[in-house]
């Protein structure tokens, strides 16, 4: 597992900066600028039906993958600003979570199966028991990009209002840590970018380090 830790270490890194160098070029800032003036347009018109869809796409990107659902940040905070941001994202988020939950829930189900492949999760399906400590959870869900466990916890049919309740927690720190991301990228503020990025990393990587020492603890 250490060697998993290091290349979602890696992975976060690389986006980080992969990301601050591409939104610094001038063709990102006009292609930006165009999808930026679509949810302008749709804000006027409807505002409601505007954070709905963020709402929404922030949802199922959370669904798919931890490393891309932070890429309509920057969209929502020229939008509406870092507090209302905040709200929509934790929204999204949490939305994007449950639904990754009950689909684990279903995982045996023939028709679940054609849709989703759950092999890569049998090694924490295995370590992690269906009446584990809150503890053990909330390093979890902390540890690892949101799809992983919310589709484990699912599957072990872990109860959901202390899954939800450790989810929250982590989503909330990392929804901060995110935002404030976000702005330093918007605002091309190396020093405050790299500090954000900084921060998640450490955070994502005590709490695996964490998570490993409990798990050995309750073997």
């Amino acid at each position: 597992m250490e060697s998993f830790n290091k290349r979602n270490v890696a992975l976060v890194l690389s986006f980080a900066f992969i990301g601050f160098l591409v939104w610094s070029t001038v063709e990102f800032q006009h292609y930006f600028s165009k999808i930026l003036l679509v949810f302008q347009n749709l804000v006027q018109k409807d505002e409601g039906l505007a954070i709905l869809i963020f709402i929404g796409l922030s949802a199922v990107m959370t669904m798919i993958s931890s490393f891309i659902r932070v890429l309509p940040i920057p969209i929502a905070l020229i939008l509406w600003g870092s507090a209302p941001t905040m709200l929509y994202i934790l929204a999204g988020w949490l939305l994007g979570d449950t639904l990754s939950y009950i689909v684990g829930y279903y995982a045996g189900n023939p028709i679940v199966k054609k849709f989703f492949s759950f092999e890569k999760l049998d090694y924490y399906r295995e370590k992690i028991p269906p009446r584990a400590q809150f503890k053990l959870i909330l390093f979890f869900v902390t540890a690892l990009p949101a799809e992983i466990p919310n589709y484990v916890l699912g599957a072990i049919r872990y109860d959901f209002a202390k899954y939800f309740i450790a989810t929250f927690f982590s989503e909330l720190i990392y929804v901060y840590l995110s935002v404030r991301t976000g702005q330093a990228l918007v605002q091309q503020n190396f020093v405050i970018f790299a500090i954000a990025v900084a921060l998640l990393v450490a955070l994502f990587s005590y709490s695996f380090h964490l998570f490993n020492i409990y798990l050995e603890e309750k073997k």
